[in-house]
């Protein structure tokens, strides 16, 4: 069903209002008629229009990938839109959801093309009898959008989760060459929720300054206010999963550098054994005229036997002092 409606009423049960014969101007302070409209037709958007006195314009359905989130005031109404984010565990993509706000008197609309987790969750949460009639639609769409952040703060939460992991992996004895993938990956989401959300930071602060309509409600003003700190708040997130992510890669060049290390100290213990043992089979290679040099098999076996012994005692010697792995 495109359109949902609930009227929240402070003193009495909520229910769900039959909009074919509600009258806006019947609603009272203690009551807040919330419009939810997924992928909207026309007629519904008509439908709408004649029930709240808004516009086509005001009603508009924030669809374009490239729109910028916008705060207009329109008389004695006011629209935002903005986009919320869902990003999966392991998932590069990063799913953008947009979402037109619009408060008048008594009610809020919410439009959307498609599901909105945030507004769907905000839907299941409220059953029954609430107190969310006391709240103006100011404070309701402060609300809503406080809960659009809330998005911004999973999408983090999901890319820390997966650093972590990343980093667990990486002081692990095996790290695979793949990490470095994982956290180009990380570093470009990071990125783009920061643009995605710098975009919005005309709406948040636009939201708290004198001149706008809504913050003439005494309610709404602290309410917008906090809006603005936590729109801040995930700000500082984002930048402390950037450190993080920076943090990672110099964790993993670290990492190669120490197994760089061990490698090549191997190859110079590899290197100094060979060479002794060489020079022990030069020196017992050079024509003296000794009894030894004439000793046949047995000289042969004390030679080779004196070569394997000098090699394992030099090889406990380099475990013993972390020299070879």
């Amino acid at each position: 069903m495109a359109i949902q409606a609930l009227l929240y009423a402070a003193d009495a049960p909520d229910q769900t209002p039959d909009l074919a014969t509600m009258v806006i101007d019947s609603l009272d302070a203690r009551q807040l008629l919330w419009i939810d409209l997924s992928s909207p037709t026309a007629e519904e958007i008509l439908q709408i229009g004649k029930l709240t006195g808004c516009s086509r314009e005001v009603l508009k359905v924030m669809d374009s990938a490239d729109a910028r989130p916008s705060l207009a005031n329109y008389s004695a109404v006011f629209r935002v839109t903005a986009r919320a984010v869902m990003l999966h565990s392991g998932n590069a993509r990063l799913d953008k959801q947009n979402v037109t706000l619009i408060a008048g008197p008594n009610y809020v609309i919410t439009l959307h093309e498609a599901e909105i987790d945030f507004v769907h969750e905000l839907r299941n949460r409220e059953k029954g009898d609430s107190s969310i009639g006391a709240l103006s639609s100011e404070s309701f769409v402060a609300s809503l959008l406080d809960w659009l952040l809330n998005s911004y703060f999973r999408a983090v939460e999901e890319l820390v989760r997966d650093i972590d992991r990343v980093e667990v992996t990486i002081l692990g004895k095996k790290a695979p060459p793949e990490l470095y993938q994982v956290l180009v990956a990380a570093r470009q989401r990071i990125a783009e929720l920061r643009r995605l959300l710098t975009s919005h930071r005309d709406v948040f602060y636009g939201l708290s300054r004198p001149d706008f309509m809504a913050t003439e409600q005494p309610e709404a003003k602290p309410h917008f206010e906090a809006l603005n700190l936590r729109y801040e708040r995930v700000e500082d997130e984002l930048d402390n999963a950037r450190n993080l992510v920076i943090g990672s890669f110099e964790l993993l060049s670290a990492r190669a550098a120490q197994k760089t290390n061990e490698t090549m100290r191997a190859l110079t213990f590899v290197t100094v054994l060979m060479g002794s043992l060489a020079l022990i089979a030069g020196v017992m290679g050079m024509n003296f005229e000794l009894g030894f040099f004439r000793s046949g098999l047995s000289g042969f076996l004390i030679v080779t036997g004196s070569m394997v012994v000098f090699s394992a005692a030099a090889i406990w010697l380099a475990r013993k002092r972390s020299w070879i792995g």
